[in-house]
């Protein structure tokens, strides 16, 4: 049997337990995605998303303010949140909270129609109606720094595109 790893021992938590968790979350179809602006408010929206192995995608309008600003500044935070009716403890929901880069795809780009078709199979008949609507940008986002909570004194540091579990957070 291998040796725990340091974030096993302090957090009580195996791997395959934290990682399974973490896979449910990114399970999840929506996201929370929070752009800083020309303001001093940010901007927040919530966007249905896909994962593939290159990264997470997102389809979205630019009417949304927050999308605007995501186009112009390329960097968001986002957050997956486990359902309140799924939680034990309100305080303490498992949550995914991650800073991105953000790339647009073109529409001429070679995996455009199948990250629309990866969209349609996911979120439903919507996205056939929607694929063509020029407001609507496709957008790579590229993970960089990750929290990951599945309750209290269960705080784990994700790190790059596969958020990979780097370290328990045991300290503020």
């Amino acid at each position: 049997m291998p040796d725990k790893s340091a974030f096993e021992t302090s957090s009580g938590l195996s791997r395959p337990k934290i990682e399974a968790a973490r896979d449910r979350i990114l399970g999840m179809k929506t996201m929370v995605v929070a752009v800083s602006g020309n303001t001093d408010t940010p901007e927040i929206g919530v966007s249905p998303f896909i994962r593939r192995e290159d990264g997470l995608y997102i389809y979205t309008s630019h009417l949304s303010q927050h999308v605007r600003d995501l186009l112009a500044c390329g960097v968001a935070t986002c957050l997956l949140c486990a359902d309140e009716s799924d939680s034990q403890n309100i305080w303490a929901r498992n949550r995914l909270k991650f800073t991105a880069t953000a790339t647009e795809i073109g529409r001429d780009d070679t995996i455009f129609a199948s990250l629309c078709d990866d969209f349609a199979a996911t979120h439903g008949p919507t996205m056939d109606l929607i694929r063509n609507f020029t407001d609507f940008h496709m957008l790579r986002l590229d993970p960089d720094t990750a929290v990951l909570v599945l309750g209290f004194a269960k705080a784990f540091r994700l790190s790059g595109p596969d958020f990979e579990i780097v370290a328990h957070l045991s300290e503020a």
